[in-house]
C-alpha cells in the first residue's frame, strides 16, 4: 500500500494580518518556525521514501526545518513541484480580506463559498485550474500506489504545501465536486493529515483535529 501524509506550511506573517498570500511569500513566525519543529517531531520514525514541496519559501522552509527535526537531514531530499504551489490570488496577492472585501465583496464570497463560481483577476487561478494540476500531481501518486500493492512493497510519500491547494486534493480524494472543495475549516498549519490507498482505488483520510487554523 501507498500512504500519502501532507501538511500545510507553518504560520507566516500574512496570515497573522489575514492578508492574501496566494504566490506572494512572507517569512515564517516564531510560532510557524516552532509548528514545523512540532510537525518534524511528528514525521520522525516514518521511512518516506519521497518528499514533494511547493516552490514557495515558506513551504520550503517548513520542509527544510520538519525534516531536520525528523532526523532526515541528508537522508531525503525534497523535490519542488510546481503543480502543488498555492493557488494565484492574482490582484488579490498582499491586500488584506478587508480590503478585497471593499473592492470586490462579491467576488470575495465566491471566492470563500462558491469556488465554482469564483472569477480571478489579472494573472489569478481559478478553483478549476488548481484542482486540474492537483489531479494531476494525484494521478502520479496513485500510479505508484498501484505499483506498491502489486509488488507488496509499502510506501510512504510526504508532502508540504497551502490550504487552498491541500483542500483541492482532500476533494479529490474524498471525491467531492468543485463546489464542496472549499468545505470545512481551513488545514491546520504543520499538522500531519495522513490518506492511505485502498485496494479498490479508495483513499482511507485521517485528519487531526482542527484548532485555531489561520484561513
Amino acid at each position: 500500500m501507498l500512504t500519502l501524509y501532507f501538511a500545510r506550511h507553518g504560520e507566516t506573517i500574512w496570515n497573522t494580518q489575514s492578508r492574501m498570500q496566494g504566490r506572494l511569500d512572507t517569512d515564517l513566525t516564531e510560532k510557524g518556525l516552532e509548528q514545523a519543529l512540532a510537525l518534524g517531531a511528528l514525521l520522525r520514525g516514518i521511512p518516506f521514501d519521497q518528499v514533494y514541496v511547493s516552490p514557495t519559501p515558506r513551504a520550503q522552509r517548513t520542509t527544510q526545518l520538519a525534516l531536520e527535526a525528523g532526523q532526515f537531514a541528508g537522508l531525503l531530499q525534497a523535490q519542488t513541484d510546481e503543480r502543488v504551489h498555492e493557488m494565484d490570488l492574482g490582484d488579490w496577492e498582499g491586500l488584506s480580506v478587508d480590503e478585497v472585501k471593499a473592492i470586490a465583496g462579491e467576488n470575495l464570497q465566491k471566492f470563500f463559498f462558491s469556488p465554482s463560481e469564483y472569477v480571478p483577476t489579472g494573472s489569478g487561478e481559478t478553483y478549476a485550474q488548481v484542482s486540474a494540476r492537483m489531479a494531476d500531481f494525484l494521478h502520479d501518486i496513485e500510479e505508484q500506489a498501484r505499483v506498491a500493492l502489486t509488488l507488496g512493497q509499502p510506501r510512504h510519500v510526504l508532502l508540504i504545501s497551502h490550504n487552498i491547494t491541500l483542500k483541492a486534493l482532500l476533494a479529490l480524494l474524498k471525491r467531492r465536486p468543485l463546489e464542496m472543495l472549499r468545505d470545512g475549516p481551513p488545514l491546520l498549519q504543520a499538522s500531519l493529515y495522513r490518506a492511505t490507498y485502498q485496494a479498490n482505488g479508495t483513499w482511507e483520510i485521517v485528519e487531526p483535529e482542527q484548532k485555531g487554523a489561520h484561513p
